[in-house]
C-alpha cells in the first residue's frame, strides 16, 4: 500500500511539473513568417515561458496573458518569460504594467508609470537605444543601480565600451532627471515622481545657479563609494548640467561618456517608434 502510494505521489508530482512547463503564456501574430523555438511558423503561434520569436521580412505581435503587448520589429529576435523579455536582436516595442520589463545587454528596463508605452531597440554594436512614447521608464543595470529615467519625446542611447577608453570597475555613466536641492553645503538630485525619494549627491560642476530647478545632468558614478549623508544613496561626478526645459530639448553628450540623450530617433528605433503608433491587427486565420 505504502510502496502504491509513494508511487502515485510521484507520478502526481511528474504531471505537475510537466503541466507547469507548458502553460501558455499567451499568443504571438504575424502576417507573413517567423521562427518560434527555431521552427517556422505562419499567422498564430502559443508561447511558453522561455520561447524564442526571430522575425524575418515581417514584425510580430506578442500578446501576454497579463495584458502586455509586444511589437517585435522585423529582424528582431528574443526570448519570452512571464515577466520580461530578453531582447536579443532589433527593437521592440510594448504597452504593460511595471510587472514586466524588457532586458537589453545588460540593462533592466521598467514602466515607472501605469500604462507606458516605450520602444527598446538594439544595434549592431551592442548600443542599446531606450524611447518613451507615453508615461515612464526606468533603466537600470544588473545590479539594479538607477542609470537613467527616460521621459515622453526622450530617447537615450547607452553604448558599448569604446576602444581605448578605461573600463573602471564600478563606475557607471549616468543621465537623470530631477531637482536640484541644496543642503549643508552639499548638492543633491531628487528624481521626480515615482522615484520620489530617491536622491544622489552631485559633485564637480557648477551647480549654484540651478539650485531649486528642474535639471538633467550627466556624469559618472562610482557604485563602490556610498554618499556621506542626506539620504543620498550615491555621489554622481557631474560632467554637463542644465535646466530641463522640456522633452523636447535634447542634450548632446561628448564621447567618452556612453549615454546620451538623443534629439530624434534613426534607423532601427526611428522604424520601431512608427510600428508603435500603428493600430494593432491580428493576423489572418
Amino acid at each position: 500500500m505504502i510502496r502504491k502510494l509513494s508511487a502515485f505521489v510521484m507520478l502526481f508530482c511528474t504531471l505537475t511539473y510537466a503541466t507547469a512547463g507548458t502553460t501558455s503564456i499567451g499568443t504571438a501574430s504575424v502576417r507573413g513568417d517567423m521562427r518560434v523555438d527555431g521552427y517556422a511558423v505562419k499567422g498564430d503561434a502559443t508561447l511558453f515561458d522561455g520561447t524564442v520569436v526571430e522575425t524575418g521580412q515581417a514584425s510580430a505581435v506578442l500578446r501576454l496573458d497579463k495584458g502586455v503587448e509586444i511589437k517585435l520589429a522585423t529582424g528582431s529576435r528574443g526570448t519570452l518569460h512571464r515577466d520580461r523579455l530578453v531582447l536579443q536582436q532589433g527593437s521592440s516595442a510594448w504597452t504593460g504594467s511595471s510587472s514586466f520589463q524588457l532586458e537589453a545587454n545588460g540593462l533592466q528596463v521598467t514602466p515607472s508609470e501605469p500604462n507606458s508605452r516605450g520602444v527598446v531597440s538594439m544595434s549592431d554594436a551592442n548600443t542599446v537605444e531606450v524611447a518613451a512614447l507615453t508615461g515612464g521608464f526606468r533603466v537600470t543595470n544588473n545590479r539594479g543601480l538607477l542609470l537613467a529615467s527616460v521621459h515622453p519625446g526622450d530617447a537615450l542611447s547607452f553604448g558599448a565600451q569604446q576602444p581605448g577608453v578605461p573600463n573602471t570597475p564600478g563606475v557607471v555613466p549616468m543621465t537623470l532627471y530631477g531637482t536640484l536641492t541644496k543642503a549643508n553645503g552639499h548638492y543633491y538630485l531628487l528624481l521626480p515622481t515615482p522615484d520620489l525619494g530617491i536622491s544622489y549627491e552631485l559633485t564637480g560642476a557648477n551647480l549654484e545657479a540651478l539650485v531649486g530647478k528642474g535639471i538633467i545632468i550627466t556624469g559618472t558614478c562610482d557604485t563602490q563609494v556610498r554618499a556621506a549623508g542626506g539620504g543620498a544613496r550615491y555621489v554622481i561626478n557631474v560632467a554637463t548640467a542644465k535646466e530641463n526645459a522640456g522633452p523636447h530639448a535634447p542634450l548632446v553628450v561628448k564621447k567618452p561618456l556612453l549615454v546620451t540623450l538623443i534629439a530624434g530617433s534613426a534607423g532601427a528605433l526611428g522604424w520601431a517608434i512608427y510600428e508603435a503608433v500603428q493600430p494593432s491587427t491580428p493576423a489572418s486565420r
